[in-house]
């Protein structure tokens, strides 16, 4: 059963910034737009990768990045958090995201079938549904560390990404989204966060920090304890810190007015003042209403 205390993680929004962390050096030739709809709003693609007019359809503009390699003009990214299921449900769905696509045209413009591939995004190898695909008679290929090419009778270019493979250096934001991170891997996360000079690249790395942390908060707090990490985790923790220093002066101050009331009653009290006169007093100088006067005048 799902403890219902625990607060929930949102690895979602913390995917969305991943990948534009992963492809943060190709803005002139991207453009991500989250949760484009395709006809209705639960027929949302979670991410739509498109590039802009003039660019190739390969992919080879960007040569350096495993990931981007099989991209085309349109290009579907489906994120599987690590709790979701990756089945044939899924390779359906996204297969029906892709035609409707081709069928409706992206704002008016005509699109190809050539022009659109899918990408998985998960932290755990599907391995039934990659012994699904070859049962299918299709070939499954991994050119790289975490990325798999299912080839053969697909209608549009497929391939998983398995993030828990891919090379931490190369792939950092993708691979810091797990709860099941070992303590040098974290470590190497926070070094690569704290090394960040772009603002926007922070503003992003923070968002998918905040996910790492709240999934990882065992060995963070092992963290805590290490002097060279103290400092980059009091960086990325600051809006956190600072919440709960907000929270815990606000706690502060109404305390103190409860006590400054209880005082002031006492005081009048022992000067012989009437009840009434003493409510009123406490209404006008502290802001109350009558019901919660009449609370602190029966303490």
């Amino acid at each position: 059963m799902e403890d219902r205390g625990k607060k929930r993680i949102q690895w979602h929004p913390g995917f969305v910034t991943g990948i534009n962390l992963e492809l943060g050096g190709y803005e002139s030739s991207i453009v991500q737009e989250r949760e484009y709809n395709l006809n209705t709003k639960p027929l949302a693609i979670d991410v739509l990768l498109r590039k802009k007019p003039g660019r190739k359809k390969t992919g080879a503009e960007i040569p350096d990045n495993e990931i981007a390699r099989i991209f085309r003009r349109y290009n579907i990214v489906e994120y599987k958090s690590p709790d979701a299921h990756l089945d044939m449900n899924t390779y359906f769905k996204a297969n029906s995201y892709a035609c409707l696509l081709k069928v409706y045209g992206y704002k008016g413009e005509a699109i190809k079938e050539t022009d659109i591939t899918i990408s998985f995004v998960r932290h755990a190898k599907p391995k039934r549904l990659l012994a699904c695909f070859k049962k299918m008679g299709m070939e499954v290929l991994n050119p790289n560390p975490g990325i798999y090419y299912i080839v053969g009778k697909n209608i549009f270019p497929l391939q998983i990404v398995v993030t828990r493979e891919l090379d931490l250096e190369r792939h950092t934001w993708l691979v810091a989204l797990s709860g099941r991170l070992e303590k040098e891997q974290v470590r190497r996360i926070l070094q690569k966060a704290e090394s960040l000079r772009d603002e926007r690249e922070k503003e992003l790395a923070d968002s998918v920090l905040q996910v790492c942390i709240a999934a990882n908060r065992k060995i963070v707090e092992e963290l805590k304890g290490e002097e060279s990490m103290c400092q980059a985790l009091r960086e990325i923790m600051k809006p956190e810190l600072e919440q709960s220093r907000k929270e815990g002066l606000e706690e502060g101050i109404e305390r103190g007015i409860e006590r400054g009331i209880g005082v002031t009653v006492s005081i009048l009290r022992g000067l012989g003042q009437t009840e009434e006169s003493i409510k009123e007093s406490i209404m006008e100088n502290y802001a109350l209403s009558q019901d919660a006067a009449e609370k602190y005048m029966a303490v």
